[in-house]
């Protein structure tokens, strides 16, 4: 074959294999010297598979005679078929036909793809990393959230978070012309109970009567801790005001006794009062005002009833 046109061949950046018909290789330019650490004077008229043993693959060998016969074209990519030039560098390889008088030639290109490789390993290792902080900054966003809108100890909505949604029931009971009810709670003699067994027992104290207040309730309903021994439920879309007494009647019946240790047990109880929209009031502050009266008249009468501002 021309050496001029060898001669072009060594200036490309891939390296190039040209062999005949029997596989024994004519051109080995100098990438390829770059690539194996083999010189051209050693592989010369000699045979592929005895340079490169690792081509002697069935399914190599398959497509290099389908190239050389049909002028079928493959391409092997390192991902798939690695180690095939080179164990160290990553080679993606392109098998074509070259015609030349009466006579065909193999040409198999060797294109090193390793920085190409780094580069995309990098960028997955990037996105993984990307994603690991992103899943990371949104738990830190429902930690934030829960810090703004939850009380820590109970778990239950807190102020700000019931004003929010209160204010929409409100909103919904006007337009639509619905009821809408609220229960204040109060722990009976909770003080006593702090003083008596330590802030920590206080503490297992309001987080069990979350708790309780939590199962009493329908799955609509919110509940929330108004402050201290205070609770709140917002009841939406009650039907009719007597509605409340099933909540009311599933609090009463609920286990309210706290383990101390084995000997101690703290019987609670608690004092509630209900108002009502648009019975007792036009604004979630009307309504708050109203329940908390009816529950301290609960609560001078001795606590553990619930009464509706409307008949105190």
């Amino acid at each position: 074959m021309d050496k001029t046109l060898f001669n072009i061949l060594n200036y490309i950046n891939e390296g190039i294999i040209i062999t005949d018909e029997e596989l024994e290789i004519l051109f080995w330019n100098d990438c390829m010297e770059n690539i194996t650490g083999i010189n051209q004077e050693k592989v010369i008229n000699s045979s592929i598979y005895n340079i490169v043993p690792s081509l002697n693959r069935d399914y190599f060998k398959e497509a290099m005679k389908s190239v050389i016969e049909n002028d079928h074209k493959f391409f092997f990519s390192s991902s798939m078929h690695r180690g095939l030039i080179s164990e160290d560098i990553e080679i993606n390889l392109r098998l074509s036909r070259f015609e030349h008088g009466d006579l065909n030639y193999l040409i198999i290109e060797c294109i090193d793809v390793t920085s190409q490789i780094i580069r995309i390993n990098q960028l997955k290792e990037y996105n993984k990393k990307l994603s690991s902080l992103n899943k990371e900054l949104k738990e830190k966003e429902k930690e934030i959230e829960k810090l703004a809108y939850y009380d820590r100890l109970t778990g239950l909505a807190n102020r700000t978070l019931f004003y929010n949604v209160a204010e929409k029931f409100l909103e919904d009971s006007k337009r639509n012309n619905k009821k809408l009810g609220l229960m204040f709670i109060d722990i009976d003699r909770f003080k006593r109970i702090n003083d008596m067994y330590g802030h920590k027992i206080g503490d297992k104290v309001l987080a069990e009567v979350a708790n309780i207040l939590i199962k009493s309730t329908r799955k609509n309903d919110i509940v929330s801790r108004h402050g201290g021994d205070e609770f709140l439920i917002l009841l939406p879309d009650i039907k009719d005001y007597n509605n409340y007494r099933t909540i009311a009647s599933r609090i009463a019946n609920a286990n309210k006794k706290i383990k101390i240790n084995d000997d101690i047990e703290i019987d609670l109880s608690l004092s509630i009062g209900v108002s009502f929209y648009p019975k007792d009031g036009d604004n979630i502050d009307q309504l708050i005002s109203k329940a908390d009266k009816a529950m301290y008249c609960v609560k001078s009468k001795g606590g553990n009833e619930c009464a509706h501002y409307f008949v105190i």
